[in-house]
């Protein structure tokens, strides 16, 4: 039961937690002749009903809004055509425009992002490049024609992009909104798959490509069990703890999320290439990088600033003193987010990092996913029930024990 403080309290609560009719179809993105039919077969209970509207739980929306996300399979067009408002000509020549001007600059955002964003005051930079090459060359100082080169080579690149691929600027009412509040937020992100699950509560999960046989089991359990809970599970589709995060979320028939290193347009590794294409399919893949540019290996540290923006958490399964999940550790609390350190990890004397990471604002030490699901509740508690017993949840899910054996290979 949920107890308020004072009756601020409570009117807050009301006022964020309360739909009415009209506010709970929208935030379901139903009829409301689809919510009527969810209300009389059972599936939702409204917590009043008058003449006029009824009045519904957000958390309970929440949950069925969950299971219609779950069955999204294929109807990705049908779901996404209801978004509406993206990929326009206006947003491609936006896009094209700021990566031409980042390959001008080598790929260093850090130089492109400042000079990007004084063009904006300048130049209308959703016209087509040669409508604006000439002013662009006399603001940055690069030559015309190698403005013109270089744009050409970045529109060749998004003509790999699919039909129903999404190119989304920050700023706008897709991009995710955790990930916008943090400095590391890219200006473009592309995305392939099922938009919508942006709008659900989201926990990475990383480790080693070279974990244990236990490690993979831990974190394929431990994406099932948060699947179980409404949460959507995201990883970067790496080869070990990544690769048993996103077939643990899959097994059970729910989302994830893949935040790759690469443009849309490539896989790795190379052994991914059918899981990548099932979550394209079933879930959904972003990544920051334009189909023009190169992979380089600071891509990779790199998304993983993006995979902890977009979510409330990341948990460790496994990891070595030098393993990329602690950069995105890092990210991770210098965010705000919460980072989650097996027991077993912090007692296993072979390592060093989860001593010193534990001592950190934001980390926590669990030994069971019930603990990790406590802990979260408590930080979250304003949008997260935890769902500890399930009828359909089998008995290796509910033992949920986290221990922690892997030494860095």
């Amino acid at each position: 039961m949920i107890q308020f403080k004072n009756i601020d309290e409570l009117k807050e609560f009301i006022s964020k937690e309360v739909l009415l009719t009209h506010e709970a179809t929208k935030y379901l993105g139903v009829s409301s002749q689809r919510l009527h039919q969810l209300v009389q077969s059972g599936k939702l209970t409204p917590i009043k009903i008058t003449r006029a509207s009824s009045l519904f739980l957000k958390s309970e929306l929440y949950e069925r809004k969950f299971e219609i996300e779950k069955s999204y399979g294929h109807a990705r067009s049908a779901l996404n055509a209801n978004i509406g408002g993206v990929n326009t000509v206006e947003t491609i020549n936006d896009a094209i425009n700021y990566f031409t001007l980042l390959a001008l600059f080598k790929g260093k955002y850090k130089k492109c992002d400042p000079i990007y964003n004084h063009l904006v005051t300048q130049i209308d930079m959703t016209r087509p490049i040669n409508e604006i090459s000439k002013d662009m060359s006399l603001i940055t100082g690069f030559n015309e024609k190698e403005i013109l080169h270089e744009s050409y080579q970045v529109q060749k690149g998004f003509e790999k992009l699919k039909d129903d691929d999404y190119i989304v600027k920050i700023g706008t009412e897709l991009y995710p909104q955790l990930l916008a509040k943090t400095e590391q937020a890219p200006v473009f992100l592309f995305m392939r798959g099922n938009l919508n699950l942006l709008k659900f509560n989201t926990i990475s999960i990383v480790g080693t490509r070279n974990p244990s046989e236990q490690g993979k089991i831990r974190a394929q359990i431990l994406a099932e069990r948060l699947g179980l809970n409404r949460i959507v599970v995201a990883s970067g589709l790496a080869r070990g703890i990544d690769t048993a995060a996103h077939r643990g979320a899959l097994n059970r028939k729910n989302p994830t999320i893949a935040v790759i290193g690469t443009p849309l347009t490539m896989v790795y590794p190379k052994e991914n290439e059918m899981l990548q294409r099932s979550i394209e399919e079933n879930g959904l893949v972003i990544s920051q990088f334009a189909p023009s540019m190169s992979v380089q290996r600071w891509n990779f540290p790199m998304r993983n600033a993006v995979m902890s923006g977009i979510s409330l958490a990341t948990v460790i399964i496994e990891a070595g003193e030098t393993s990329g999940s602690l950069i995105q550790a890092d990210y991770a609390l210098k965010q705000g987010r919460i980072v989650f350190i097996p027991q077993s990890a912090i007692d296993n004397d072979d390592l060093k990092w989860p001593k010193k990471y534990i001592q950190r604002k934001g980390a926590y030490k669990f030994s069971t996913i019930d603990e990790l699901l406590s802990i979260l509740a408590t930080h979250h508690k304003e949008i997260f029930t935890v769902v500890n017993e399930s009828k359909e949840e089998p008995a290796h899910l509910s033992e949920g024990k986290i221990g922690y054996v892997h030494k860095e290979q």
